[in-house]
């Protein structure tokens, strides 16, 4: 099964829950890298985290692939961005605390990013660093809370625009431009070249901020965890 060929499939899911995916089980079908990656990890909490997260970015990807989780290849670009050699499937993970989202589609140059609102930044110091002067004005007004969450949309936006063509902070969030709508961002106005279309993904518990950014138009969907 692979998604249409301008839609990007959206699916959210918990890093903390035995229920989400057994740990032994997403143990099994992890490499021996990324076995001794999760292995380097001081805490235990972020090894289990990054052991169920890659996990199941395999099983999500096996299902479209048709194949067993454990043998998903993957390769990097040169400019460290993941991608399947040999598959027309391009995909894109984000994570924030307990929780993660996967982006896959067809189309080439997709970035996601997830933040939960909770998360604790300071707000006023990453704005003055990394927003540009229209995105600060838009953030003048507002309580503390609201500013928040506006925060947390506008720099999924960018963080996504920075994963979408694998530039990372090569590509400096103040030198991208997103303009909101009703709180939620709608446009990427800079870099220009190449234009980046954007859409913002709302979850039913609105816990979260997350952002889709691609090179051409897309529409959104979101799908369930694939139970076992």
């Amino acid at each position: 099964l692979r998604p249409g060929s301008h839609e990007i499939e959206v699916t959210s899911f918990a890093l903390d829950d035995e229920a989400v995916l057994p740990l032994d089980l997403a143990r099994e079908w992890l490499n021996e890298e990324e076995r001794d990656r999760a292995d380097r990890f001081i805490f235990p909490i972020h090894r289990d985290r990054f052991s169920r997260g890659r996990a199941m970015l395999r099983r999500l990807l096996a299902g479209h692939l048709g194949i067993g989780p454990d043998r998903v290849v993957f390769e990097t670009s040169e400019r460290g961005k993941p991608f399947l050699p040999g598959e027309p499937l391009h995909f894109n993970l984000s994570h924030s605390e307990g929780r993660a989202a996967l982006a896959v589609s067809c189309l080439p140059s997709i970035g996601i990013d997830l933040e939960c609102f909770d998360r604790r930044v300071d707000v006023d110091g990453l704005s003055r660093r990394c927003f540009r002067e229209s995105e600060l004005c838009g953030l003048r007004d507002l309580s503390d809370e609201e500013k928040r969450r506006a925060f947390f949309w506008i720099w999924t936006a960018k963080e996504a625009r920075m994963k979408a063509t694998g530039e990372g902070f090569h590509l400096e969030p103040q030198r991208i431009e997103i303009v909101c709508r009703d709180g939620l961002p709608r446009n990427c106005l800079e870099p220009a070249f190449p234009a980046a279309h954007v859409m913002p993904v709302v979850f039913p518990d609105g816990g979260a901020a997350c952002t889709v950014v691609a090179l051409s138009p897309f529409s959104v969907s979101l799908t369930e965890v694939p139970g076992f």
